[in-house]
């Protein structure tokens, strides 16, 4: 090994086991605030004031929640998932579908997608069609939420309609639509109190793309000043440590000690419902949750678990079953769906090309070589066992 290998080596050393903490470590920024001496998911009663703490360990409460047998009063299936996870998601808006045609503000039906599939059930591609019901139920108000959806999916008013809607196709081509609604369920969360800023994700923007693109570009030039083992073996490490910090640290906003006992609350139902089993339930009980709390097991992911629980009970009491559960069984189906976000924001690139103008690569490519080569002079005069 020579002196310059011996400097690209300790100068990859040394950025990533800066890299390495910086990843490491970026759990314990952001965390989330939470009651003292309260019991975790209430809040405090009449106004009384509770001293306010960080969550520890980690940034989010990991301990010991209550099984709650209901979803947070007054919530939407919309809210209660943007509040579990900090994400507003394409399953939240669709669950908010399902829960209108709960109410019987809407009907869905499931059609084939692809025709050309039909004779292969397995390559049976499946889309849902929305539309208005005949007549709404009476004394059931909509959210402001759920009326800026229908008016995207179906149009302003029911005699305006554009008839039934493609959930698939409204979701392809009305992305900003669809990114407007998902802004709307963030600045819920924010109105309610359970953040005190916009809480969606954030990546940092541009730098930690800029910082990886630094660290590939250094890692080029420091082959181009001759191959060897031990710089291929510093630009792996380098690579390797640059994506780790990024994927590793991601700036999230905080929840408030209000937002903390909402999410606990949720992940009590969430709990429920991921661990409900057909025996707890008499027909006439399932009949009349499952419909009703379908949207919630949506956004939490386990309506997969949800629906087959009524399934076994649809089993036992088979002939129990009339015409007017038909409506169940149609939104049994809805649990079978793969839900994908088609909102996502694209990228802001940078045009980086006029930083580069008249810039000599040969020249820099020199100099790094020159500062590895101090580096390694350096790293080599030392005498370690001298301390006289």
């Amino acid at each position: 090994m020579n002196s310059m290998d011996l400097g690209f080596i300790v100068i990859a050393v040394l950025v990533s086991a800066l890299l390495l903490m910086l990843g490491a470590f970026s759990r314990r920024f952001f965390h989330d605030r939470i009651y003292v001496g309260v019991t975790p998911g209430l809040t405090p009663v009449g106004g009384q004031a509770v001293r306010e703490e960080r969550v520890q360990p980690g940034p989010e409460y990991a301990g010991t929640v209550a099984v709650a047998f209901s979803p947070p009063r007054g919530l939407t299936p919309g809210l209660v998932g943007t509040i579990v996870d900090g994400v507003a998601e394409m399953r939240d808006i669709t669950a908010t579908i399902v829960d209108l045609a709960r109410r019987g503000h809407v009907v869905i039906r499931a059609v084939d997608a692809d025709s050309r599939r039909v004779d292969d059930p397995r390559k049976k591609a499946r889309d849902w069609e929305v539309s208005y019901a005949d007549s709404p139920p009476p004394g059931d108000p909509l959210e402001p939420f759920e009326k800026q959806l229908l008016r995207s999916l179906l149009g302003k008013g029911r005699t305006a309609t554009r008839g039934p809607a493609s959930v698939s196709s409204w979701a392809k081509h009305h992305r900003e639509e669809v990114r407007q609604l998902r802004d709307h369920l963030y600045a819920q969360t924010v109105r309610r109190g359970w953040y005190v800023k916009d809480p969606r994700p954030r990546r940092g923007g541009c730098l930690p793309i800029l910082g990886i693109v630094l660290v590939v570009l250094w890692c080029i030039a420091m082959l181009l000043t001759g191959f060897s083992w031990f710089k291929l073996a510093a630009a792996v490490l380098l690579i390797g440590s640059a994506i780790f910090a990024r994927v590793k640290f991601r700036r999230r906003e905080p929840r408030t000690a209000l937002g903390t006992a909402v999410r606990i609350q949720a992940l009590g139902f969430k709990q429920y419902l991921a661990t409900a089993e057909a025996k707890q339930f008499s027909f006439e009980e399932a009949a009349g949750i499952f419909s009703r709390y379908l949207p919630y097991a949506i956004v939490f992911g386990v309506s997969a678990h949800w629906a087959k629980v009524f399934g076994e009970v649809l089993e036992a009491h088979g002939n129990e079953i009339g015409a007017g559960d038909a409506a169940l069984m149609a939104l049994d189906a809805m649990s079978q769906l793969s839900w994908f976000d088609a909102a996502g924001a694209g990228l802001d690139l940078l045009d980086i090309g006029d930083a580069f103008d008249g810039f000599d690569i040969g020249d820099a490519i020199d100099g790094i070589g020159d500062l590895a080569d101090g580096v390694g002079d350096f790293i080599s005069g030392l005498d370690f066992l001298d301390f006289g």
